[in-house]
């Protein structure tokens, strides 16, 4: 009878603790305290825009940028009183030599593959922890695993970060990558046709004659690529834009309504409402109590 010997899989960057986790949506005048803590921080710009005051540097993060923070680094954001900024802050301890990497490398710009699993990492904390801030609570009714799956998405993510700045990944990786990538990108140009026409009224029918796809490819592109189907991501779109108007103030909420393709003022709040919780009034009442709050 053979003898297995078991193979003890090696691992580079392990992350078990966190502290907080959050998403935030700011105005665009908002300025944080300065900060330093003995645990790692990573700062990703979903929408918008934002500088960072670092021991290492000034830095200005837009849509897109992750930037790290080292344990007992100073650090301090601000808003640049141009775009408001939605950012997705994860801070956590991991004692492996390999992020000594982060030490010297601190900005960087994600590609498709990473944003794909930073969304599933947001998605799981939601589901791990709600809207928790701190201490970090976890939820009672947390899908199975969900602790877990948050655990993999960061730190695949991490080793994403640190692979494409090496340049090192074997050619059957970078084939597969490539595959992903060409996904990503169609999905990113529907994404940004979609950003340019928000205000007309888009059917799936109208979609797919302009990118040449069947419904059914349409519909498995986004689920795969962004995780829901093309409507269920235009209707979600145009609140995050409405949100983003309405922490901006530059717009009035009927000429946010307008903008953003709705057929009246009243529809546009009854779907604010529903999808967020709250009435546009609300909303803006809540962002800036939130704002002061933090100033």
């Amino acid at each position: 009878m053979m003898d297995f010997i078991p193979y003890r899989l090696s691992e580079q960057i392990v992350v078990n603790d966190i502290y907080t986790c959050y998403y935030f949506e700011l105005s665009n005048q908002q300025r944080y305290n300065g900060e330093s803590h003995d645990f790692w921080e990573m700062v990703y710009v979903d929408k918008g825009e934002v500088n960072a005051n670092t021991e290492s540097g000034y830095y200005r993060l837009n849509q897109g940028n992750i930037l790290v923070h080292s344990p007992n680094e100073y650090h301090q954001l601000e808003s640049t009183g141009n775009k408001a900024p939605n950012l997705f802050i994860v801070t956590f301890r991991c004692d492996n030599e390999a992020m000594k990497f982060f030490d010297e490398h601190k900005l960087f710009r994600i590609g498709q593959v990473e944003h794909a699993v930073l969304a599933r990492l947001m998605k799981e904390t939601l589901n791990s922890f709600g809207l928790n801030l701190f201490p970090v609570t976890p939820k009672q009714d947390a899908p199975f695993a969900a602790e877990q799956l948050f655990k993999i998405y960061l730190e695949q993510l991490l080793i994403l970060i640190i692979r494409n700045e090496r340049s090192d990944m074997p050619q059957a990786a970078l084939l597969s990558t490539t595959r992903e990538n060409q996904s990503a990108h169609l999905s990113k140009q529907i994404i940004e046709y979609l950003e340019r026409n928000l205000s007309s009224k888009m059917t799936l029918d109208y979609l797919c004659a302009q990118f040449s796809m069947s419904r059914t490819q349409m519909n498995i592109l986004f689920k795969r690529t962004v995780g829901i189907g093309i409507i269920a991501y235009v209707n979600q779109l145009k609140i995050e834009h409405a949100k983003k108007y309405i922490r901006e103030e530059i717009y009035n909420l009927t000429e946010v309504s307008n903008l953003l393709g709705y057929s009246s003022i009243h529809y546009f709040s009854r779907h604010f409402k529903k999808t967020v919780g709250m009435t546009p009034t609300e909303y803006a009442r809540t962002i800036k109590a939130r704002n002061e709050s933090m100033s």
